[in-house]
């Protein structure tokens, strides 16, 4: 199957976004649209789009990465999902625990120590033929890490070692990209028409989060305590099954009636097929942020509590969004313009570390850190500044690639 250029430039464009954002997070003298709306809002801004935007990404790219199974369940596949997913909730723990890593009474000064994890990082998600000598040695080095943790207790944590009190950013993409992994090869059969099956999940999923708030869910206290269900398993895995459903359109295989599946694409002429996908997706966006803001009055667009209206909003607009990204890209072919957020695009997971292992790199070489001062001051200046510091990460992913360190967890 062609690779789906749309989607790198798209993801490269989101990663782009997301480190552009984090600079100028709590920035002074910013237009209220740039920052984060507050944890009782009702409406969303720029920077919360983002996270919703990575959700439907990955959900985009599963059917394209499940498509040979055709609703083949095997052990192996599931411990391919259980790794990945795995791997994003471990690091997202790490992630989650660190501002209150404590130098005093670790082994390891701060800086060292998450250079360290991002070197562990790079060693397990290094795209290779075979696990080699270093992917164990990254395993090693990644034990010794969680192991030799030591954090400040504070309201949130009781302990000084890693604690689980929520799972980060990445660890939440872990637990949807697993739950709707599992959903989509369980729906990817024979049996059930595949975009329906995988609508009626959606739904459900909406459901779950309903009835999770409104308390009428019989859930163990144990399960609420390891994952909010509502939430992570509810509303947020509707968002990476929204942009699942919107990735079957891109699937090229032999029709089956029986299955109620579309046409095979590559006998379709590539003008109606992308009239067809152009009609389906805008359609689509219409219909989740339609939804989103019928749902609306129930508990509005809050990003914090990850409302229904927030997910279904936010997919809608990251779909209408993809769409055009689609039409530059893949329809017209204007692809120029996105060599920069291409190099992002295909090494998404170093993109995304890239901006702190600077930062931790900068301070274990003692580096002056030159570029702090405009992002302090704020402003149009800061928000420059912020921008030139994202498009150096690009940079300086794609140094990355051109060095063979491509992340695949």
């Amino acid at each position: 199957m062609p690779r789906l250029l749309s989607l790198d430039a798209f993801r490269g464009f989101v990663i782009l976004a997301m480190i552009w954002v984090n600079y100028i997070a709590g920035m002074p003298g910013i237009p209220y649209w740039l920052e984060h709306t507050g944890p009782k809002a009702d409406g969303i801004t720029v920077p919360d789009l983002v996270f919703p935007a990575f959700l439907f990404i990955v959900g985009i790219a599963i059917p394209l990465a499940l498509n040979k199974e055709g609703g083949r369940f095997s052990a192996a596949l599931l411990g391919r999902f259980l790794w990945r997913a795995g791997s994003l909730m471990v690091a997202g723990v790490v992630l989650a625990n660190a501002y209150r890593y404590d130098a005093t009474a670790a082994l390891l000064p701060r800086a060292v120590y998450f250079v360290l994890f991002y070197v562990a990082m790079i060693l397990l998600w290094r795209q290779t033929a075979q696990r080699g000598a270093a992917f164990w040695a990254g395993l090693a080095l990644m034990a010794f890490l969680l192991l030799s943790f030591r954090g400040q207790l504070n309201a949130e944590f009781s302990s000084v070692y890693l604690q689980h009190t929520w799972w980060g950013i990445l660890g939440m993409i872990g637990w949807a990209y697993l739950l709707c992994s599992v959903i989509y090869v369980a729906v990817d059969n024979k049996r059930v028409p595949l975009q329906p099956a995988l609508l009626a999940a959606l739904v459900l999923l909406i459901v779950l989060y309903l009835a999770g708030t409104a308390g009428v869910l019989p859930l163990p206290p144990a399960l609420n305590a390891l994952v909010n269900v509502p939430q992570v398993l509810g509303s947020t895995s509707a968002n990476v099954l929204a942009g699942a459903l919107a990735g079957t359109l891109f699937l090229r295989r032999t029709p089956r009636a029986d299955a109620g599946l579309p046409p095979d694409a590559a006998a379709a002429p590539p003008a109606a097929l992308h009239r067809r996908r152009i009609v389906l997706m805008g359609a689509f966006a219409l219909a989740l942020f339609g939804a989103g803001m019928l749902l609306r009055p129930l508990h509005g667009i809050n990003k914090i509590q990850a409302t229904e209206s927030y997910t279904l909003v936010c997919s809608g607009l990251v779909l209408a969004l993809f769409l055009l990204f689609y039409v530059l890209i893949d329809v017209l072919q204007w692809r120029a313009w996105s060599a920069l957020l291409m190099p992002a695009g295909a090494n998404a997971l170093f993109a995304y570390i890239a901006p702190d292992l600077w930062e931790q790199l900068a301070a274990v070489l003692h580096l002056p850190r030159w570029w702090w001062p405009c992002l302090e001051s704020g402003g149009v200046p800061g928000l420059l500044n912020a921008a030139v510091l994202a498009v150096a990460m690009m940079g300086l992913t794609a140094l990355a690639n051109r060095a063979g360190l491509r992340l695949k967890f």
